[in-house]
């Protein structure tokens, strides 16, 4: 009996398991749980509300050149509650509970709704979103519009957590093409990432964000001037 030969011997030899945990996310398949219609709610909501803003790096966790000026299109989380107050309650409830389910201790709420929701909007090619490092250990992404390698608009995670602008997250980075109705959850306190702009100049991307923070990583972390340049007020 001829002895069972490894093809992979000694390739691991010598090797340990990286002490941090590589960035990781978990996608729960909600869309076809919500009522009939949640998407064209939301959108309809963007096309009336949203407002425009020009976003400049000058808080703690932004990862752009100094210089950067990168225009955003965003319904802040006051007037998402308002116009469409379910959004809120599975914030508060059902999204919460999802999300506990993958942390080490209960989710906090943020102390207002401009920092707990928002509804990122993309139009076209000259828009992305900016790069950045989180506050909050979970955060969470509803999706309204599906993206793909050929529409672009992929959120892009580095692996190096030292990346300090879009050139060098995309020297090693995941990217990640998400479906509309997915709900993402993630900590990307470590991991510098940013989404890209759209390929073609009709196209759309649509995003609800929501923030949690917990007792042992307090929305007292949010960094000074996020939501100045975010809302265009101190919350």
């Amino acid at each position: 009996m001829s002895a069972t030969i490894d093809p992979t011997a000694g390739l691991f030899a010598g090797w340990t398991p990286p002490r941090d945990l590589p960035f990781h996310w978990h996608i729960y398949d909600v869309g076809s749980t919500l009522p009939a219609g949640w998407t064209d709610e939301l959108l309809d909501v963007a096309r009336r509300q949203a407002a425009r803003r020009s976003f400049r790096p000058t808080m703690a966790t932004a990862r752009e050149t100094a210089d950067a000026v990168i225009p955003l299109e965003s319904v802040d989380g006051a007037v998402l509650v308002e116009q469409a107050p379910w959004v809120n309650e599975l914030y508060t409830g059902w999204f919460r509970q999802l999300g506990e389910r993958l942390a080490d201790e209960p989710l906090e709420l943020t102390s207002t709704t401009n920092r707990a929701l928002s509804l990122n909007v993309q139009r076209g090619v000259t828009m992305r979103y900016p790069c950045h490092v989180d506050s909050n250990p979970v955060e969470g992404l509803l999706y309204l519009t599906d993206c793909t390698e050929e529409t672009g608009g992929g959120l892009v995670v580095s692996r190096n957590r030292h990346a300090r602008d879009v050139s060098e997250v995309d020297e090693d980075a995941a990217v990640i093409y998400p479906r509309r109705g997915q709900l993402f959850f993630f900590d990307a306190r470590f991991h510098p990432h940013y989404v890209q702009p759209l390929r073609t100049d009709d196209a759309l991307r649509a995003v609800v964000t929501m923030n949690y923070y917990t007792r042992s990583i307090p929305e007292a972390v949010r960094p000074e001037g996020l939501d100045e340049q975010l809302f265009g007020t101190a919350a």
